[in-house]
């Protein structure tokens, strides 16, 4: 983010809450958490990452999930890669800090490796700074 802009503000009040806090770890983790989380969720089991995401993020997918299921539709695919990923806002307040990451992955479906899906996502992921807990919970998403 440029500097002096809320983001940038957000971000150092998140350091001088937590001087361990990193944004590019933070980044590296939630690469990671990203493609855990769409892989959970296209394979169907949503309880495996449940916590990960805020109670709201769970039920929306739970319940996607299970339409899907009640239709009888199953979902292949395999994780390619994220070929684009950047922090797009942050922000601090109370103690919470909240992080906004752009995500493009590339997942091929249905058992093809030439049917290749570019999906884009916007990713909120939120923690309460000095928390011993150092997982951050995907608290919203969109496109």
């Amino acid at each position: 983010v440029e500097a002096g802009t809320p983001a940038a503000k957000a971000l150092a009040a998140m350091k001088a809450a937590e001087p361990t806090f990193s944004v590019s770890e933070f980044l590296g983790g939630a690469r990671g958490a990203y493609e855990m989380i769409v892989m959970a969720y296209e394979r169907g089991e949503i309880d495996s990452i449940k916590s990960f995401l805020a109670p709201e993020v769970y039920e929306t997918f739970e319940s996607a999930v299970a339409a899907r299921e009640e239709q009888g539709l199953t979902v292949e695919s395999n994780f390619i890669g994220i070929s684009e990923l950047a922090l797009q806002d942050a922000s601090f307040i109370d103690g919470e800090g909240e992080v906004m990451v752009r995500f493009v992955a590339e997942l091929n479906t249905e058992g093809s490796p030439t049917a290749i899906k570019r999906q884009r996502d916007t990713w909120t992921f939120a923690r309460q700074m000095g928390s011993n807990d150092p997982n951050w919970l995907l608290v919203a998403t969109g496109d």
